[in-house]
């Protein structure tokens, strides 16, 4: 019998499917998980879920050990460089979507290199005027991709994420046209575009998500962290 959570995971999922009929992409659904427990995440992970997303490294590091190795973490949140190489510990995290500064990118490349592994990232765009919304203006990214296509190795660049206000479908149309200029610019493979939460997923993938990162329509509304 279904667990509340394991029902609510599939009804998300559903929706997915149903959304993405028209858009013939594969959609990947990120299970923001901050702030939830170990039990929480193996009662999604037993539902079938295996794409997590976490947003602080203390976190992440804590839960990554305890759980099953074949989740692919996703890191989301906005990420210092200090704390770069405690993340990089966690041998099964696949993806860093909130890479938000040629710095930071640096950063990442070096422990790489260090590690003898390979990581995949997105470069996180701002294009909210919120002041609590991060990521790089679009100079910054450019240089990002740049140094990325030119001098590394390690990270693989995968996309482009942004996290805008929810309902703003003007954010999504904003990332999809700069996808498309990068890819023109930079002669790149088509970059994948992630976007959305529990709130607007469902315009995101109208507009050409890859993937949505969604939390409370599967866990309920978040703990406040500690």
């Amino acid at each position: 019998m279904q667990t509340l959570l394991q029902q609510n995971l599939q009804k998300v999922l559903q929706t997915i499917v149903k959304a993405s009929e028209t858009t013939n992409k594969q959609i990947t659904l990120v299970a923001v998980s901050k702030t939830k427990t170990v039990e929480l995440i193996k009662e999604a992970y037993e539902g079938g879920q295996r794409h997590f997303g976490e947003n602080y490294v203390n976190e992440v590091i804590e839960k990554a050990p305890l759980l099953p190795n074949d989740i692919s973490w996703h890191f989301i949140g906005h990420l210092q460089t200090n704390k770069v190489s405690t993340l990089m510990k966690i041998q099964n995290l696949q993806f860093i979507q909130s890479v938000d500064s040629l710095k930071l990118a640096q950063k990442i490349e070096k422990h790489c290199e260090k590690l003898g592994r390979n990581i995949n990232i997105f470069v996180q765009i701002k294009l909210s005027e919120e002041e609590s919304k991060t990521g790089a203006e679009i100079d910054e990214a450019k240089l990002i991709i740049q140094e990325i296509i030119t001098k590394f190795k390690y990270i693989k660049l995968i996309g482009l994420m942004t996290i805008g206000p929810i309902g703003n479908t003007e954010i999504f149309v904003q990332l999809l046209d700069l996808a498309k200029q990068f890819e023109k610019e930079f002669n790149l493979e088509p970059l994948k575009l992630s976007m959305g939460m529990s709130g607007d997923y469902l315009e995101a993938i109208k507009y050409g998500a890859d993937y949505v990162r969604v939390g409370s329509a599967i866990f309920g509304e978040r703990n406040v962290k500690q």
